[in-house]
This record gives C-alpha cells, structure tokens and sequence, in this order.
C-alpha cells in the first residue's frame, strides 16, 4: 500500500509538472530516397519498378485516377461498392471462392480501396507463388464477374452501414463538419445514403469499370525478388491491352467558401462532446504547403504541440487534441480536433482561438517550431521504410501530376521554413471571420453561451 502511495504521489507530481518539461534538442536525419524513373508500355501505362531481393516476395500496387467525388449523385456510393467487390466479386476466370481459397492456401494478398480522388488495386505474394497470384491479380482488374450474390451482399453490408453510420459520435462530427464545409451537394460534402446506393446494379459497376479502365489515368509500382526484364514482360503481357482513351475526369468546381462565423450542433446525451473547427486551407500544388505543414505540426501535431501542450497537459481541457490539413484538387481545409467533456467546451474552443491569435500575432516559440520541423523531416524517413513503399509514394505523387523531384525535395522545403512563414501562414489561414465549428455533443451540459462564437444552428441526426 505504501510503494502505491508513493507511486500515486509521484505521478501526480509528475503531471502537474508537465508543462515545465525540458523540450529536447533534434538533429535532423540526414536522407535522400534514391530516385527511380519509370517504363512506359506501348498504350503509356506508366511503371516504377525496383528489384528488392532483401525479401523473397513481391508487391504491386496499381493506382487509379478515380474516385468516390466522381460518382453520380443519384448512384453516390458506386466507386465504393466496385472496389468493395473487385477482389469480392470473382473474375471471369476465377470464382470468389476460388479466389479466396488460392489466395489463403498461398498466405497472398489482394486488396483494392478508393479515396476521394483516388483508387488502388494492390497485390502481396510470395515470389514462388508470384505467377498465379498475378493472374488473378491481372484478371479482377480487367474482367470483374461481381457475382449476384456477393454483389447483394456487399450492397446490403453497405446500407447497414450507412445506418450506422452514426454510432461512433467523433467520426460522425468530422465527417458532417465537412459535408457542411463544403457543401451536403458538392462532392467532397457529399455522403452515400440508402436511397443513393439502393438503385446501383451490377450494370452499372460493369460500366463504372468500362470508364475507368484507362491506361492514361493508371500507373503501376512493383517491387520485390525478381528480375526486372522478366516481370516488365510479364506486366506487359496482362496489362499492355487496356486502352489508352484520354477521357477526361468529371470536372468537380471549386466549393463556395465558408462565409461568417458557422456552428452546428447535434444534441445527443453523450458524456463526451466532439468539437471540429474547419478553416479554408489549399488546394494541391500550392507552395504554401511547406509552411502550413510546418504551423500544423507546431499547432496541433501531437501531445508535445501547442495545442497539446497548452489544452490538454496544462489545463486538462481534452483528452484529445490535434490538428492538421488536407489537400484536395479544387480546395482544401485546415481541421482540428477537440474531444472533451461538455462543460468544457467553451473553454477549450476559446483557448484554441487564443492559441490561433498569438500565432498570427507571431507568438511563436523557437525551440517548439525547430522541433515541430524536425519531427516531420525525421517522420519523412519512415514513408520509405521498403523498396515497396518509396515506388508507392513516387507513384502516388505522380498521379496528381507533382513535379518529378518534389519527395527528393520535400525535407529541404520543410527545413527551408522560417517562424516568419509560419506567423504570415497563420495570418492567412486562421480565418477568425471565416470559420466552422461542428460540435456532437449534449447541449445541455454544454451550456448556452455557445452564440459568442457565431450562429448557432442546431441539426437533426441523420
């Protein structure tokens, strides 16, 4: 009981001290990915390619300039249901229970996922077992069966989510401060619904995959034990007949931005209330990534950032505390992240304003942003942990056409940020006229003094 006592003590002592703690110095590593150009197929299937024998395996990703903001509106949700049953669904020469079972029997991997403005196909195989793995690999992306009955199932599976998609509150207040940032009808606002995702056939995943089968909208990353003469023949082989149409991609416009100061609220009798707040960030190829990345790590990166620092470990006002940004095509937003206990919203949110405030004031502490930069150079190491995952990257950029030595330059562009870029980042981006708060929570125990923030507008769950 005594050794507890004293533990208790200390640790007690311990966080009341947090704030107080010394910063450690960083010394950033010093990394450059090696580069790698890519192979071109007769129809311009574009393919990075790197032999990696440090492992008898080998791994291929085909990514896809596709996805869930192209969907029509009265099918929305159909980019996720054919990615859901491309492996799923069977193949013309290949069952799903065939599938399932090779696949099993040689500890191999398929898999296929969609993004908003993305999709991918990926394959993991032993390199014994490479050649039959990479048929079926080849032949779900070329000739989808979606099988009825698998096709039933997963639109069924996707309904019942649609109708739970409210059970977990934190991911239902990003999700919904979003489609109201941007818009419930534009595509980056747009959600699946019942009624969206009912009328979906397998004809129409027949076509979706007509439309995006496109070698001018893939490119290909493989690596692993093999040689490269050998499986570029074999790539050719399996992919070398997908047309190369040139169709242009929907056009999506630029969403209106958000107009005065915006708060939502779902009432709900939750012990633990969620808060977003959304700011208008930038679109991609926007130089003003590098300093905004910079601000978003010293901001809200983590328990050590400033909002960490000052909301959760000073004054015990959250338990979860972040913030970050996102690119998109035609816009982009700057989120963070509040989950608290009820009565302590309006304190949370009013110190994440002020910490908002004395950085566009250039409030900004040196040793805090020297670590915020070194923490994403020294993370940017662990984006190249295999050969796999450099191509996967490399390939992944060029699909939104970035420039061929933005990774190669990307730890000199954060190193190059001075406090001065940040402050005037801030200044720009922390739009204190111009915001959304979206907050899940029990309005009651949150209390009524929530209008000081801007107009309140209370929504029904749906």
């Amino acid at each position: 009981m005594k050794k507890i006592y004293i533990f208790l003590i200390g640790a007690i002592m311990n966080i009341s001290n947090m704030h107080s703690y010394e910063i450690p110095s960083y010394k950033n590593i010093d990394f450059k990915p090696e580069e790698t150009n890519p192979v071109f197929l007769d129809n311009k299937l574009k393919i990075y390619i790197k032999k990696d024998a440090s492992l008898p395996t080998v791994r291929i990703t085909l990514f896809l300039k596709a996805g869930k903001v192209y969907d029509p509106k009265d099918k929305f949700g159909m980019g996720e249901l054919f990615f859901e049953l491309l492996k799923e669904g069977g193949s013309k020469k290949f069952k799903s229970e065939e599938i399932d079972k090779k696949l099993e029997y040689f500890g191999a991997e398929i898999s296929a996922a969609i993004n908003n403005e993305d999709a991918s196909v990926s394959m993991y195989s032993h390199k014994k077992n490479f050649d039959e793995v990479f048929e079926i690999f080849s032949d779900i992306i070329k000739n989808p069966a979606f099988e009825p009955e698998r096709f039933e199932l997963k639109k069924q599976e996707m309904i019942e989510m649609i109708k739970r998609r409210n059970d977990n509150p934190s991911k239902q207040a990003t999700r919904e401060a979003l489609r109201m940032f941007f818009g419930k009808d534009h595509p980056y606002g747009k959600r699946p619904e019942i009624e969206t995702v009912s009328p979906i056939t397998v004809e129409d995943l027949k076509n979706y995959h007509l439309q995006i089968m496109d070698s001018d909208k893939m490119i290909i990353s493989v690596a692993g034990d093999f040689d490269e003469k050998e499986m570029i023949e074999k790539i050719k082989k399996a992919f070398s007949d997908i047309p190369n149409k040139k169709t242009p991609l929907p056009k999506i416009q630029e969403p209106a931005t958000v107009k005065g100061k915006k708060i939502y609220l779902i009432d709900k009798p939750l012990r633990q209330a969620f808060v977003v707040i959304l700011n208008k960030g930038i679109k991609r190829h926007d130089p003003k990534e590098f300093p905004l990345a910079v601000l978003s790590e010293y901001m809200g990166g983590g328990i050590q950032s400033k909002l960490g620092n000052e909301i959760r470990s000073k004054r015990g006002l959250a338990y979860s505390v972040y913030s970050y940004f996102a690119k998109r095509n035609e816009s982009g937003f700057i989120m963070t992240y509040l989950g608290t206990k009820p009565e302590s919203v309006e304190e949370a949110i009013d110190q994440i304003f002020l910490e908002f405030k004395n950085a566009k004031e250039g409030k900004i502490e040196t040793k805090e942003f020297d670590m915020a930069k070194s923490q994403i150079i020294n993370s940017f190491v662990f984006r190249f942990e295999t050969v796999a995952s450099l191509l996967n990257e490399i390939a992944s950029y060029d699909l939104y056409s970035y420039p061929s030595d933005y990774i190669y330059k990307y730890t000199s562009n954060i190193d190059s940020v001075k406090e001065q870029d940040a402050i005037n980042i801030a200044k720009e981006m922390y739009d204190m006229e111009n915001y959304l708060i979206f907050i899940v929570g029990d309005l009651k125990k949150i209390g009524g003094k929530l209008d000081k923030f801007g107009t309140l507008e209370i929504l029904k769950e749906d």
